[in-house]
Order: structure tokens, then C-alpha cells, then sequence
């Protein structure tokens, strides 16, 4: 099933598929945040969120507009190249290709996760045409 990028049912897909994933339920046990994310140049399309609680997505859907642990977002040419695996996790980063707000430490942290979560999003078959 193909989802429009960032639309409710393409964030439910990424969900279920972090919740099949046994590496992610393996190193995010212990984890509990909120994150969202959104497309820098394309203001008009919603925000989307993942609300993770010991390492399960217990809410994939609409951003709710409230304060998020993590924030992450780019242009959609970046979007493009982060999930095509063009342009790694950690270097979308560093370069700030990815732009992210929340706590780097906790980010550290946790970034073979982060890629892991990186490379699922990737694996969504999905529809940029928004």
C-alpha cells in the first residue's frame, strides 16, 4: 500500500512497522518520547507524530500541536534523500540536511535506533506527489 508522505495513514505504517521491528523493541525498551515531523517548504502540509511509550508506538497520527520531546523536519528534496538511504541518518544531521530540536544527548544516545527508525520510514512505500 502506497500513503501520501506525511499523511495519517503513511505515520500508522511507520508505527506498525517500528512495532514488528525486534531491534528497535530491543534497544528503546526503556524509552518513552514524542516526536513529529513536517516538511520545511511545504507549510500546507500537516504535521505528523509518534508517540512512543517503552519502545511501542502507543499513537501514530495528526500532530496534536502540543510540546514534542523531538522535533524533526526538511525540505521534501531532503525528505526525498534521507528515506531513499541517499543521505544517512546521522550525516542528514550533521549536515543539517535533517534539522532536529530536542535533547542531542538523548539523540546520541540512541542512534543506531535513530537510523534504524530512518531506514523503516524508508521501507514505506510512498507517494511524494503531495
Amino acid at each position: 500500500m502506497t500513503a501520501k508522505f506525511l499523511s495519517a495513514a503513511w505515520i500508522q505504517l511507520v508505527g506498525a512497522q517500528w512495532d514488528a521491528n525486534p531491534d528497535i523493541q530491543k534497544d528503546l525498551k526503556n524509552f518513552n518520547a514524542s516526536w513529529e515531523y513536517y516538511i520545511e517548504d511545504r507549510p500546507e502540509i500537516a504535521h505528523v507524530m509518534l508517540v512512543c511509550q517503552a519502545g511501542k508506538v502507543v499513537y501514530a497520527g495528526p500532530s496534536d500541536g502540543l510540546a514534542r520531546d523531538f522535533i524533526m523536519w526538511a525540505s521534501l528534496d531532503n525528505w526525498k534523500k534521507i528515506l531513499s538511504g541517499e543521505v544517512s541518518g546521522k550525516a542528514a544531521l550533521m549536515t543539517r540536511r535533517l534539522k532536529f530540536k530536542g535533547s542531542m544527548m538523548t539523540a546520541m544516545k540512541y542512534m543506531a535506533p535513530f537510523n534504524m527508525h530512518l531506514q523503516i520510514l524508508g521501507k514505506i512505500p510512498v507517494d511524494f506527489n503531495i
